[in-house]
């Protein structure tokens, strides 16, 4: 074991002097760190590298990312854990503070890198099951990429590491300036890592960014998670959220998910990528085995959806709607064919649509109730509306005789929540799509 130790810190001298030897300073810009300043900063604890800087001591550990759709890791944040001369632990963002000037977080950033490479490809699995190592890039490197990019080619090509398994984390606004932060994507793609836009939603977030940048992954921060198990309205915003993010050209990711609730709020919104506590927590060793819990968690899923979800509150005004259908098919008119269902608690409207996708003639209320003045007043009225790019029609079209269930959204005739069933049915006039609206606020 001591061969072996004395051979790995060797060679860790060696790449020192070669990194110092080709841009003649390890803290690039700024003034010169020591000659031996890097070596210093690094010792060995068995085969695990450990740093120290400004009486800190600095390790690594690596928290899972799981894609739910392959139920198992893919890949694997690298995470600063810092502790001071009594053994307290130090936040990273504090850790960092302690640099005195631009050099020294230069030297410290490297230094992170450095550990988390050397540690994660000591305990990885190498190319016989490749996982995405995570790592964290301070805004200081970001924003000086070109001045400070070199060593971090020269650190992966010393370990053999493969570019196409990094993906570079950069701080979702930690770079104001869109042309900058699209030079420091292009710049780390064009080395071939991968870039991942960090605390997406955490403050004021410019979707701009996303398409401008083009990052591979775009990381939700845990405050979304959050307000999505809180929140209603929040837990109906996300999955647009990530289908925004899906049609701009990246992987959505979210991390943060603490508990079983949001962990199931995250698995049913089309997400690609999770991360969080409830998943696995950070270790000192990544894991490389296991599916967080994933498989179990969706076939619970399925469980509740077939026996409590939604669809289920939704069969009373499903039995209704089809018999609807059978009616009209049999030449009945609209108004006597519904009359059971609008006497539904929850029935907002029934209409019909033609195959174009224009109404046909107004849509028929509850009895009693008349037209309000909503908040959009101006579009209640729906006679010869066209709604044809609504999916609740073109899937209709798609699948003639299938019923279609919407996702919730904001009805523009009565401004409330709502979900709409279609079915296209021919009728002695022709093809039709009969369509209802539900409310969905307390949903």
């Amino acid at each position: 074991m001591t061969t072996d130790l004395t051979l790995e810190r060797s060679r860790i001298v060696i790449f020192t002097i070669m990194i110092k030897a080709r841009t003649g300073s390890i803290s690039s810009g700024g003034a010169l760190a020591p000659l031996d300043a890097f070596e210093r900063a690094i010792n060995m604890e068995g085969d695990r590298a450990v740093g120290h800087f400004r009486g800190l001591r600095l390790r690594s550990h690596f928290q899972p990312i799981y894609s739910p759709a392959h139920r198992r890791i893919v890949g694997h944040e690298a995470l600063l854990r810092a502790t001071d001369g009594g053994g307290a632990a130090v936040p990273p963002p504090q850790a960092f503070s302690t640099a005195q000037n631009d050099s020294e977080l230069v030297f410290l950033d490297r230094l992170c890198r450095a550990l988390h490479l050397h540690n994660y490809r000591c305990h990885g699995d190498g190319d016989t099951d490749p996982t995405w190592l995570f790592l964290n890039v301070s805004t200081q490197i970001l924003s000086r990429h070109e001045a400070f990019g070199g060593f971090f080619a020269e650190l992966l090509d010393w370990h053999n590491f493969p570019a196409s398994r990094v993906v570079v984390e950069i701080l979702e606004g930690a770079i104001p300036d869109l042309s900058l932060l699209s030079d420091a994507v292009a710049w780390y793609r064009d080395m071939g890592c991968l870039v991942a836009l960090d605390d997406f939603g955490a403050n004021a977030s410019d979707i701009e960014r996303i398409w401008r940048a083009g990052p591979d992954i775009v990381k939700l921060d845990r405050k979304v998670i959050a307000a999505a198990a809180h929140s209603a309205k929040a837990r109906r915003v996300l999955p647009a959220v990530i289908s925004l993010i899906h049609e701009a050209g990246s992987l959505a990711l979210i991390e943060g998910v603490e508990n079983p609730q949001q962990a199931a709020i995250a698995l049913d919104c089309d997400i690609d990528l999770v991360q969080g506590f409830h998943f696995s927590r950070p270790a000192a060793e990544p894991l490389h085995r296991g599916d967080g819990g994933i498989a179990e968690l969706m076939t619970i899923q399925t469980l509740a959806s077939a026996e409590d979800g939604p669809c289920r509150s939704l069969e009373p005004y499903v039995t209704d709607f089809k018999r609807v259908a059978w009616q009209l098919r049999e030449g009945s008119s609209m108004s006597a064919a519904c009359a059971q269902l609008l006497a539904r608690s929850r029935l907002d409207r029934c209409y019909l649509i033609d195959a174009a996708g224009v109404q046909i003639g107004a849509s028929l209320l509850p009895p009693g109730r008349e037209l309000t003045a909503s908040r959009f007043a101006p579009m209640e009225g729906a006679a010869g509306a066209n709604w044809s790019r609504k999916p609740y029609h073109y899937r209709a079209l798609a699948q003639p005789g299938e019923l279609q269930i919407s996702r919730p959204y904001l009805s523009v005739a009565n401004s409330r929540m709502c979900v709409t069933l279609s079915l296209a049915l021919r009728v002695p006039e022709g093809l039709r799509v009969l369509c209802c609206d539900i409310n969905w606020e307390d949903g």
